[in-house]
């Protein structure tokens, strides 16, 4: 259903090529299906098409893409045997790429694929290649009065292609009977005995055709394997200019996202603003939906790959043309030492888009993973003053200066330098004595430390979007000690 909506039912008119499924049905041979109305539960049986119809749409994978009309007559002769009239077959339209048809054989034919729905010993494994197809008519699976109309088999070797249809004719429904165990044996059963005669006991399998090449896939993902790759790798069939995705796509890998936009980080948008996380590559919304339920994240975990927290990778890489931040300390640069007490700021804090405020902060090597508010703001400031700090209260060592702008859906990007604070120590102020007359004693200045006054620490808040200015800060703001 999911194909069929992705390919459309009927044709864009606005293409240069007839697309949909009822034109490629139609490529194929199956002229039945006219009906104007036929909506997504046409794959699950909402038109009607002959047996002859389907099994000729399946010549053409059997005949390396290559139709041919069916006909019923093959030879005409009077009663003495000699020959009216012959059929002498075509060469055959090519309607699909030979590697197209071949892939589809592969599919058709693979046992071991089949296996966990029919079991690995089925009637559709024949003692030679054989490609098989089942389908049932009836009312939905687990209604309580779960009814079969019709089923069928096709299937076919590079030899002879063979359908079987079952049913009433009066078109009530059948007892205890499916595609695989109605249609299914008596085709079965027909190829075994057909299928060595029209090859002349030649049973061979389907050749792949030049532009066909092998590749090693991640099993999980169908991608080429990545170091995170889950459920082991195996060999498949690929056409040689459709390769499988690069090993950069895998289900399950550790990517770089930009953290203003939200997207994959890339050099065309460089990856300053970006941080490291493992990701699940899944971009339908709702296989997304499916793996957040009980029964996707059972699904993660038997890969695993964590369920506790899951990270969706972005649907694409982030270029030069989308929003991106402008985050700059112009006065000061990381491994700067400062010997002041009162320093000015000064910056770029803005973006190119999506801006809605910036905030400076500070923290100390003494309490790290702390950090103090200096100051916010709404309005963006280029190449202009951030802030004048006042550092009197701060011990000397490692301090850290942070600047964040702050985008929509908890955007943000931030830009940290490290700086060494060296101030002098103030000189302890010694009160006069009364020296006595008989010693004349040398005064020597001592220098200690007083600790400053506890601080209240601030908590940092994130800056609501508003469309009301604030005003610049006048005021010099004094640390507070870590």
């Amino acid at each position: 259903v999911k194909t069929l909506n992705f390919i459309g039912v009927y044709d864009d008119p606005t293409t240069p090529q007839k697309d949909g499924m009822i034109a490629m049905a139609e490529r194929l041979g199956i002229s039945s299906l006219t009906a104007p109305d036929y909506g997504l539960a046409l794959t699950l049986g909402g038109g009607e098409v002959s047996l002859l119809e389907m099994a000729s749409a399946f010549s053409v994978f059997a005949n390396e893409g290559k139709k041919v009309p069916p006909v019923a007559i093959l030879k005409v002769t009077d009663f003495e045997g000699n020959v009216i009239d012959e059929y002498q077959p075509p060469a055959g339209e090519q309607v699909i790429r030979a590697e197209h048809a071949f892939l589809i054989s592969s599919i058709l034919s693979d046992n071991a694929a089949r296996s966990w729905m029919f079991g690995p010993n089925s009637v559709l494994n024949l003692p030679f290649p054989a490609a098989a197809k089942t389908g049932t008519s009836g009312t939905a699976r687990g209604d309580a009065a779960e009814l079969i109309y019709d089923n069928w088999t096709l299937g076919y070797t590079p030899d002879l292609v063979t359908g079987v249809w079952i049913g009433n004719a009066d078109y009530t429904p059948m007892t205890n009977t499916t595609g695989s165990s109605g249609a299914a044996p008596i085709w079965s059963q027909f190829m075994q005995y057909a299928a060595p005669i029209v090859s002349g006991g030649n049973l061979r399998g389907f050749v792949p055709p030049a532009g066909i090449q092998q590749k090693t896939i991640c099993a999980l993902s169908g991608t080429e394997p990545s170091q995170w790759c889950r459920g082991g790798q195996r060999s498949e069939f690929f056409a040689s200019d459709q390769p499988p995705l690069p090993a950069s796509k895998d289900l399950f890998r550790r990517i770089k996202i930009d953290t203003w936009s939200g997207l994959e980080a890339s050099a065309a948008c460089g990856e300053e603003f970006a941080e490291e996380t493992m990701a699940i590559r899944v971009d339908d919304p709702w296989g997304r939906k499916w793996l957040t339920t009980a029964q996707g994240r059972a699904w993660l975990e038997s890969n695993d790959i964590p369920a506790n927290e899951i990270v969706f990778a972005p649907d694409r890489e982030c270029t030069a043309n989308d929003p991106h931040p402008i985050l700059e300390f112009s006065n000061l640069k990381d491994g700067d030492v400062i010997r002041v007490a009162e320093v000015e700021v000064r910056g770029t804090a803005d973006a190119t888009g999506g801006f809605r405020g910036w905030a400076l902060d500070y923290g100390h090597s003494d309490d790290p993973g702390t950090w103090y508010p200096v100051v916010e703001s709404r309005q963006p400031v280029r190449n202009g003053v951030l802030a004048t700090l006042d550092l009197s209260m701060v011990q000397n060592g490692v301090v850290y200066l942070r600047l964040r702008v702050i985008g929509p859906n908890d955007a943000s990007a931030e830009k940290i330098i490290r700086l060494t604070l060296q101030l002098p120590n103030p000189p302890t102020e010694i009160p006069p004595t009364e020296i006595p007359p008989t010693q004349t004693p040398t005064a020597t200045a001592t220098e200690i430390f007083i600790p400053p006054t506890e601080t209240p620490t601030a908590t940092p808040t994130e800056i609501p979007p508003t469309g009301t200015p604030s005003p610049t800060p006048t005021e010099t703001p004094t640390l507070p000690p870590p």
